[in-house]
């Protein structure tokens, strides 16, 4: 059993032609017998735009399984917090399960959200969430509750998932956008040196993710992988109490930021993508 992982394509960002992405990834993805596709959210800044690509996607490919989750950039348009919430599509994976046939293992889906607790304002909520209000793009999202809320609504789904898992004896895969641990950001670079850098700083760390949601799938004891995205650049694989973290993010490049290692997305594409095999 096949399966490949990527996320952060981020098509209209980065001025992808979407029918050569389609095609190419339809390609590569038969050529290399991928039984099943899963996307760790962020290809379009529009919901809709995401849901059909992956439904054409699926079309071209029809052996193989595509499911995904999404990420912040795909809930900027088009879609309610209820649709989010509650949308019954057969690729999208967020609260739902599926088995994988033939073997105990269960892949959960969970687009997952943040509460600051990357930050060392984490206790600082009213100001951190003014700053956001101004000069992050995810205020646009129709949010009717705060993001703690939010990441406790995501503890309560994920939790019920694991419980469900764990009932029926089955290993899981977990596939979400945030990062659930502290440890998977990036080093702090060299060049945040001055007290307004260090703010904008801690401020971005805020929405990158939870430290309750790795907690949770740590303690679980029956997750062994989780794919998750919204973090940028190389992230190696870190594996703790027996529960490995990939990110396959691809990243943006454009004229103010080149997060690619190659010089094309196709390129960049392959290069990120991985592969596992389970028996």
């Amino acid at each position: 059993m096949k399966i490949a992982i990527s996320s952060d394509n981020h098509l209209d960002v980065n001025r992808i032609n979407i029918q050569e992405a389609l095609t190419f990834q339809a390609s590569w993805l038969r050529q290399n017998k991928i039984d099943y596709y899963l996307y760790a959210g962020d290809l379009f800044n529009d919901f809709v735009k995401t849901n059909h690509y992956f439904n054409q996607l699926q079309q071209l490919i029809p052996n193989t399984k595509i499911y995904y989750v999404a990420g912040n950039h795909d809930l900027l348009n088009n879609i309610s917090f209820v649709e989010a919430e509650t949308l019954h599509s057969p690729l999208y994976l967020h609260n739902r399960f599926i088995d994988i046939p033939n073997s105990n293992w269960r892949i959960i889906g969970n687009s997952g959200w943040y509460d600051y607790s990357f930050s060392s304002y984490h206790d600082r909520t009213k100001e951190v969430q003014s700053w956001k209000n101004v000069f992050w793009l995810d205020s646009s999202i129709e949010q009717p509750i705060s993001d703690q809320e939010r990441v406790q609504r995501v503890l309560k789904q994920v939790k019920h998932q694991l419980l469900l898992a764990k009932q029926v004896q089955k290993r899981v895969i977990l596939i979400t956008h945030f990062a659930p641990r502290y440890e998977l950001l990036a080093p702090k670079p060299q060049v945040v040196n001055t007290p307004r850098k260090e703010k904008i700083y801690q401020m971005v760390n805020a929405m990158m993710g939870s430290d309750r949601l790795g907690k949770m799938i740590e303690d679980s004891g029956i997750v062994r992988f989780v794919f998750y995205g919204h973090l940028h650049g190389i992230h190696p694989p870190l594996t703790r109490h027996n529960v490995t973290y990939l990110n396959q993010a691809v990243g943006v490049r454009n004229k103010r930021i080149n997060e690619w290692q190659e010089n094309n997305f196709f390129k960049q594409w392959t290069a990120t993508i991985r592969i596992i095999e389970l028996s």
